[in-house]
């Protein structure tokens, strides 16, 4: 890390280059994997051999296990914009839907796996103490020998008596049958972060194998009952629908196509079946 002495009013210049605000050190610095050449005027003049060895260091790239299912699907030029240069609509799901995973989490982590569903083989739901807030894989290589990284938050993991182990994600959405092949690289990432675990801040993940269990817990909004004062019960309808198998090939080609995107020279072309490439569009058309 290259600390900066970037003063106040050039902190927006600073930033635009890529410089990242250290909170405990109060200072700017050159995040690894940029080039800090650019930052020359923040940098003491005795510090050319860390900027050389600094510009050496190569950025892991990081993918969440949700990105590689919707972000990829939706639009591969809005991806990129995402990833690549933080460019990105505020079209995710509001707060409430990361409360209501919350609720969901606390009211079944201390019940028996059959409560769930009868598919479940016995076992325990391991606790927050267990396991970090999030879960990093080691460094893996796509098909074409790129080092890359997992790194997300899981919902429910499960420790089966015979010491296997499960994974199932909720989702606040309409009921299908299909939602489990809807999520398979989210779910395949997050058996391939615990069976390749890496850390984060020196924090480990810890080595959960093998993964034998991925499942989608589904819950669909169906009625409001037994109104007290400005309390009420809100009645989901539950459906629970398990990957059929493990997809680890399919998973590293997703990766492959993932950082074959994120490593153009620009975007990708304007995707005329996507909503936010269409309002870009159709805004820089407008003669102001």
């Amino acid at each position: 890390m290259i600390l900066l002495n970037c003063p106040f009013n050039e902190k927006d210049e600073c930033k635009a280059l890529g410089g990242k605000w250290d909170v405990e050190r109060k200072k700017w610095y050159v995040p690894d994997g940029i080039d800090a050449s650019s930052f020359q005027k923040w940098i003491e003049s005795d510090k050319k051999e860390e900027i050389l060895a600094h510009n050496k260091i190569k950025k892991v790239i990081e993918l969440s296990p949700s990105s590689l299912d919707f972000q990829i699907n939706k639009c591969h030029r809005c991806f990129y914009l995402s990833k690549k240069l933080g460019i990105q609509t505020n079209n995710f799901p509001p707060p409430v839907f990361n409360q209501l995973d919350l609720i969901q989490k606390d009211f079944f982590i201390d019940k028996d796996t059959s409560f769930i569903s009868e598919k479940l083989p016995k076992g325990r739901f391991l606790q927050d103490n267990e396991l970090p807030k999030k879960i990093s894989s080691s460094l893996l290589k796509d098909n074409k020998g790129r080092d890359f990284k997992l790194v997300g938050i899981p919902d429910l993991v499960i420790e089966f008596e015979d010491k296997t182990y499960g994974i199932i994600d909720f989702k606040t959405t309409k009921i299908s049958e299909k939602k489990a092949d809807f999520y398979k690289f989210q779910l395949e990432a997050y058996a391939t972060i615990f069976e390749n675990p890496g850390e984060i801040n020196s924090i480990k993940t810890p080595l959960l194998s093998p993964v034998v269990k991925l499942a989608i817990l589904q819950f669909d909004p169906l009625k409001i009952e037994n109104k007290n004062g400005m309390n009420c019960n809100f009645i989901f309808d539950m459906g629970y629908v398990e990957l059929e198998n493990r997809i680890y090939e399919k998973l590293i080609d997703r990766v492959t196509l993932a950082l074959d995107i994120l490593q153009m020279n620009e975007p990708p072309v304007i995707n005329e079946n996507c909503n936010d490439c269409a309002f870009f569009k159709k805004q820089s058309q407008l003669i102001i």
